[in-house]
């Protein structure tokens, strides 16, 4: 299997979701999102060494349909696509790469405004679902396969040469998107398996801090 943009996908870890209904605030969310990939040290695909402060490659699609109340049940909904991609442990690789797809998806979405800790606040209401999913792929740019020499050396080292730490390449890369999952269902309260730190970024309507 091929990652068109990258090389051979080896591994793939099961895909994890978040999916929350009710009050919160959308723009809040987005930016605490961005600054957990950061802090995690996912990178988009056009800034790999030079400005890891940068997103601005991050989203790959933004798309939205505004509904009227009537011919359908109202509101916006939205797609949007980031694309991430990550070196083990901070060890810049020129054979292995972890990537990171995060799909969102906005439905019914409305502007409301709510009285939180004494203070009006506009904020959304609605529903919105998050996908990650995340590969571990190999031989980036092909440059191996296209290797008369090297192709025939591939096999080999993947499976005999370097299957241990694959396997632990894929083992935290699985903890590190479910920690991922975790902080993100810790900002909407919802329900979360895992010890999850108190985060810096101020919770649910993100008021207090307003970025």
């Amino acid at each position: 299997m091929q990652d068109g943009r990258q090389g051979d996908v080896i591994r793939q870890i099961p895909m994890f979701s978040v999916k929350y209904k009710d009050v919160f605030h959308l723009r809040n969310l987005y930016v605490m999102m961005h600054e957990l990939l950061l802090e995690e040290g996912w990178l988009g695909f056009d800034n790999q060494v030079t400005d890891i402060t940068s997103h601005s490659d991050l989203e790959t699609l933004y798309s939205e349909n505004v509904f009227q109340k009537g011919i359908h049940y109202g509101g916006k909904e939205m797609w949007v696509w980031w694309r991430a991609q990550r070196h083990h442990l901070g060890r810049r690789s020129d054979y292995f790469l972890d990537t990171l797809d995060i799909d969102w998806h906005g439905d019914r979405l409305s502007d409301v405004e709510i009285v939180h800790q004494g203070k009006k606040m506009k904020v959304n209401h609605g529903e919105v679902e998050i996908f990650f999913k995340a590969r571990i792929i190999s031989d980036i740019g092909h440059k191996w396969e296209h290797s008369q020499f090297m192709k025939h050396f591939k096999r080999i080292y993947e499976d005999r040469l370097m299957h241990a730490h694959i396997e632990k390449r894929e083992k935290d890369l699985w903890r590190d998107v479910y920690r991922i999952q975790s902080k993100v269902k810790a900002y909407l309260n919802l329900k979360t398996w895992m010890p999850t730190p108190e985060l810096f970024h101020p919770q649910l309507y993100g008021w207090e801090g307003q970025f």
